[in-house]
């Protein structure tokens, strides 16, 4: 049987019950309620149901709101089987929202709950909380589980927070930021905080800090502060660092001054320790910038050690620069720096000078040119001096100069000098020179090499190239003081040609070792061809004084001649002739004669026998 009642537009009810069909009686029923009074809107619903040694169960859900703030709560008991009928277990849930939005600020509270007595370990509370306005957010969960959840001392629990702060001002900048997490069961207690201010009135100062909380200790903190103090053009800046770490602890403090316009001064003072143990650490810094003068001062020590101090003064004018300046460390002595450097249009310098206690440097490269006459000049010295040895020396120069300019004869000359006491695969003294001629009367080019080793070893090398229009030649020379097993000490050989305006021509070649006449070769060609009549001549005249396995005196003449005549006939062949000491040893004619109605071959070959 069943029953439904319904109240219009506040309650309505519902029931079904089952009889004489299960051992006991099983029923249905539900309750929906709704209430508005002064401002409070009400939503009930009551529920039960009970089947017989198989499920009882009791409901009530309730949902309401009062101006921005929603709440909702569910309860509910049961019992299974056998205990169907005494409901002993109970769950509980419930929800809260509240929202607001007035005077420019924005709050928004969040909360949730659940226990059961049948299963307490899913047991929970959540609880958001946020808040935002113009100078402050702000927001907070926490989360309480376990058995004891609704305990205040509950270890099982999770709490995260954050926070931002402005406070700032038209002339005042101040932030505030927080990030907080707690877990009790896991002993974790974190918390960051950074802090910025900054002030500007006159100055500018500014604040900035950095702190690292962990469960009560602090593992990390820095901090920096800044001021600029600053006057028109006029710095003055002032700075502080500070550092705290597990591993380094570093204090660092900075100053930049400004006394007069063209004046710098800044100073660093730093102190570790931990990892790195530094104590009162001073960093001095100077620095004068005027029109033509620039000064600069270094200055790092301890109060008990001084590591380093060096200063220098630099001037110039127009193209001249000078500098001197001093340096000492903690590991080496004074030590003394002159530098003067000249750049002009045909002049450049450079010097550079460093003295020590006992040792000394200097070193010097120049450039110089002359138009008249034009030369031009590379040097490069170095001198090193000890107290306890010799100095030392290196020298390198080189030159490049017109010896003669004239409209028939031109001459140049390259000069490369070098000096030192250095053990280089080289000598220690080498002179290279270099003469170049063009003689446009005499038609000839001349490069003239000279190397001069240690003074004393001279090695000459000629290179001539006459360019005359009936006798071009070319001629090399070599003298040298070295051993003649491989080179001979003096060689001297030419290459001449000569054309006659017949048309014949001569080429003509000559060798001489140590001032003896070794190689002589002479080749003529005459061309005594005439109308309708083909002749040339080859003669080749060798002289020599070697150990070759050939005549020291040879001959060879040929002749190659072809004829033509009117009527058809013609008559050619070829005659060679070899003489040996002037006198002829042997010869060979081959020749071709013929006409329309003949032809007729004809050769010969004597020789001495042996």
């Amino acid at each position: 049987m069943g029953n439904i009642t319904k109240q219009v537009g506040r309650k309505m009810t519902f029931s079904v019950s089952l009889l004489n069909v299960l051992k006991d009686k099983a029923f249905l029923s539900a309750i929906l309620e709704k209430k508005a009074e002064d401002g409070l809107q009400l939503y009930a619903l009551e529920g039960e149901v009970y089947l017989p040694d198989i499920l009882g169960f009791h409901a009530i859900g309730l949902l309401q709101q009062r101006g921005s703030l929603w709440t909702n709560a569910l309860r509910i008991k049961y019992g299974l089987l056998g205990e169907a009928k005494h409901l002993q277990q109970e769950c509980n849930a419930g929800q809260k929202l509240k929202v607001e939005n007035r005077l420019e600020v924005y709050k928004l509270d969040l909360g949730h709950e659940f226990h059961c007595t049948q299963v307490p370990t899913y047991n929970h509370k959540v609880q958001l909380q946020h808040e935002e306005s113009v100078s402050r957010l702000h927001s907070m969960l926490e989360v309480s589980y376990g058995k004891h959840w609704d305990e205040i001392n509950n270890k099982k629990k999770l709490r995260i927070s954050q926070t931002f702060k402005n406070d700032s001002g038209p002339s005042l900048s101040n932030y505030f930021m927080e990030f907080l997490l707690q877990v009790p069961e896991r002993q974790v207690d974190y918390r960051t905080q950074l802090q910025h201010s900054s002030f500007s009135q006159g100055h500018v100062e500014s604040s900035t800090h950095l702190k690292v909380q962990y469960n009560g200790r602090l593992p990390f903190m820095a901090g920096l502060q800044w001021k600029d103090m600053s006057r028109g053009l006029q710095w003055k800046w002032e700075g502080a660092l500070n550092l705290d770490t597990p591993w380094l602890l570093l204090s660092l403090a900075h100053r930049l001054h400004q006394p007069h316009r063209a004046v710098y001064q800044a100073t660093w003072e730093l102190t570790t320790g931990k990892a790195l143990s530094i104590k009162n650490l001073v960093v001095e810094l100077s620095c004068k910038d005027k029109l033509q003068d620039k000064e600069g001062k270094i200055h790092i020590y301890t109060p008990t050690t001084t590591y380093l101090r060096a200063s220098t003064l630099i001037t110039w004018d127009q193209s001249v620069l000078r500098s001197q300046g001093e340096l000492v460390t903690t590991w080496s002595p004074l030590v003394q720096i002159k530098v003067h450097l000249e750049n002009h249009w045909d002049k450049k310098l450079f010097h550079c000078w460093l003295k020590g206690p006992r040792q000394g440097l200097n070193l010097t490269s120049a450039y110089k040119h002359t138009e008249q006459p034009r030369k031009t000049t590379v040097l490069i010295m170095a001198l090193w001096t000890d107290s306890k040895s010799q100095p030392i020396g290196l020298h390198l120069e080189g030159q490049l100069e017109e010896l003669k300019r004239e409209s028939l004869l031109y001459q140049k000359r390259g000069t490369l000098q070098l000096r030192h006491p250095l053990k280089l695969p080289i000598p220690k003294s080498l002179l290279l020179q270099e003469t170049f001629t063009v003689d446009k009367n005499q038609k000839y080019y001349m490069l003239e090499t000279k190397v001069l080793v240690n003074g004393l070893e001279e090695c000459l090398q000629t290179l001539t190239l006459g360019y005359q229009a009936d006798c071009p030649y070319i001629c090399v020379t070599l003298t040298h003081p070295y051993n003649s097993k491989v080179i001979p000490k003096s060689i001297d050989t030419c290459l001449l040609t000569k054309i006659r305006q017949s048309g014949n021509q001569e080429v003509e070649a000559a060798l001489k070792v140590n001032q003896k006449d070794i190689l002589h070769l002479k080749g003529r060609h005459r061309n005594r061809s005439m109308e309708g009549n083909f002749r040339h001549d080859v003669n080749l005249d060798l002289t020599h004084s070697t150990q070759l396995r050939i005549p020291q005196a040879l001959g060879l003449h040929g002749e190659i001649f072809f004829t033509q005549h009117p009527e058809g006939e013609f008559d050619c062949g070829v005659a060679l002739q070899a003489a040996i000491s002037q006198k002829v040893t042997s010869q060979f004619l081959l020749q071709l004669n013929g006409s329309k109605s003949h032809f007729g071959f004809f050769s010969q070959l004597r020789h001495p026998a042996r």
